[in-house]
């Protein structure tokens, strides 16, 4: 019998050091708490190249730290061109949406806006 695929969620900010991340680590730790681990892949990136190789902004650590989530990220881009995996893309805002389109990511129906 084949595996299972695991589902994937891909959050989703303009530089990925601030509300990208910080959603990455919450539903991180709410996967890992309900020992779902192993069905999920969870990521976060940036639609632009501001942020690129670095790390969550401080007042995004200190606040993960502050509740006892777990945050370990380095900023990157949302790669161009189709997403392979069968993914959910959450935008932590709206004009992130046309952004992604812009940079030539083609989603379709998995981009949703929070």
């Amino acid at each position: 019998m084949a595996e299972p695929v695991p589902k994937s969620v891909l959050f989703v900010c303009l530089g990925n050091i601030c509300r990208s991340p910080i959603a990455e680590a919450v539903f991180r730790k709410l996967v890992t708490d309900r020992k779902l681990s192993d069905h999920w892949r969870i990521d976060s990136a940036a639609t632009s190249t501001y942020e690129i190789g670095n790390p969550p902004d401080y007042r995004g650590q200190s606040c993960m730290k502050k509740h006892g989530i777990p945050m370990s990220h380095t900023a990157r881009q949302v790669p161009c061109g189709d997403l392979k995996l069968p993914v959910c893309v959450l935008c932590c805002s709206g004009s992130l949406t046309a952004a992604l389109f812009l940079t030539g990511t083609r989603a379709g129906h998995q981009i949703q806006e929070l």
